[in-house]
């Protein structure tokens, strides 16, 4: 086989061990987006059994800075005339509701049916935190609530307000890159209007709209600091243009076909172990850069040194200087990449 040819074949099969090796239970998306709790993806809002009978409805939304993690506050307003029936508090209040004089809340546990599938779908569609929700493991939010309130015309005009958690978005080490919330009413909604959603000086992106969708009124606010989520951006671009020049390097060394040259190879081929991963979306634990990494960066040494010979052959002292090459691999990868993760 003309070596040319056989050192592509070789580049080829290093290709695919790293592609194979996303398959591992070392790679996933696990390890660069936290999977959230999946009670997390959570509606806030009000649904009531009979929309109709209520009136002057108002909320105002704003976050509860003396948290350490903020908290979505709903001061919410409305008045009730009708036949007895029941209201719906939707979400995991984070605080004790304080209702009106007389009225009791009773506590019970369901997830609503409806026509939220369609809200859901429409709704991903607008938020900006989409993908990010996608890779921290929702797809969807839920209807669920813990508390429903009787309402009556006695009491006729209810005012209280809730408490609730948005939902965090998390880098690979827990730093807050977004967090969200989002309301939803069956009811007619007379006025929402939101209040202190963001320190003043904040670097916080806010993003909120209201909409319609499924006779339901819909509002979501998203906080996202754009500077970290422009720094990971930032990172997969520069990582896919270090996988591309080594790959189009390590190529032009073997058409080049000059024995000194494919050290040069090697050097690329290692530049491509930590720059494939983060180029196709995968998270790398930190025992697969300590075992695996290393692996990969003997198996580089290796295959740059097959490309010295016309045959598929290896000596002794092949293997002690490739093992030697990923020693010093190994020592560059415990000072860029494994140290850093500890602090």
């Amino acid at each position: 086989m003309n070596r040319k040819l056989k050192n592509l074949v070789v580049l080829a099969l290093f290709l695919v061990i790293l592609f194979v090796s996303t398959f591992t239970g070392a790679f996933g998306h696990q390890y660069e987006w936290p999977q959230l709790d999946k009670d997390q993806g959570n509606f806030h809002g009000l649904i009531f059994d009979a929309p109709t009978n209520v009136s002057n409805l108002n909320v105002v939304r704003s976050i509860d800075q003396n948290e350490k993690d903020p908290l979505v506050c709903y001061d919410i307003q409305f008045t009730y005339a009708g036949d007895n029936s029941n209201m719906r508090i939707l979400g995991v209040p984070n605080r004790h509701v304080y209702l009106p004089e007389g009225v009791q809340a009773h506590r019970s546990n369901v997830t609503l049916k409806g026509e939220y599938d369609k809200i859901n779908q429409n709704l991903f569609e607008k938020l900006s935190t989409n993908n990010l929700l996608k890779k921290e493991g929702i797809s969807s939010f839920k209807a669920i609530s813990q508390m429903r309130v009787p309402l009556s015309s006695k009491v006729a005009d209810y005012a209280f307000t809730v408490y609730e958690k948005p939902i965090p978005l998390y880098s690979r080490n827990y730093d807050k890159l977004a967090d969200l919330s989002v309301f939803i009413t069956n009811a007619r909604m007379d006025r929402f209007t939101d209040s202190n959603i963001a320190k003043k000086g904040s670097s916080l992106k806010v993003n909120t709209k209201a909409d319609s969708q499924a006779g339901t009124y819909v509002n979501h606010l998203e906080r996202i600091d754009e500077g970290k989520l422009n720094n990971i951006s930032l990172r997969k671009n520069i990582c896919t243009v270090l996988f591309i020049v080594s790959l189009i390097a390590s190529a032009l060394f073997i058409w080049l076909d000059k024995n000194k040259l494919f050290y040069g190879a090697m050097i690329f081929m290692m530049i491509m172990i930590p720059s494939f991963y983060p180029l196709m979306d995968v998270g790398v634990s930190t025992l697969a850069m300590l075992l695996l990494y290393p692996l990969l960066a003997f198996i580089a040494a290796l295959a740059s040194k097959l490309m010295h010979y016309d045959q598929v052959k290896l000596t002794t002292n092949d293997l002690k200087q490739s093992f030697a090459f990923t020693i010093v691999f190994f020592i560059l990868n415990m000072v860029i990449f494994i140290l850093p993760r500890a602090f």
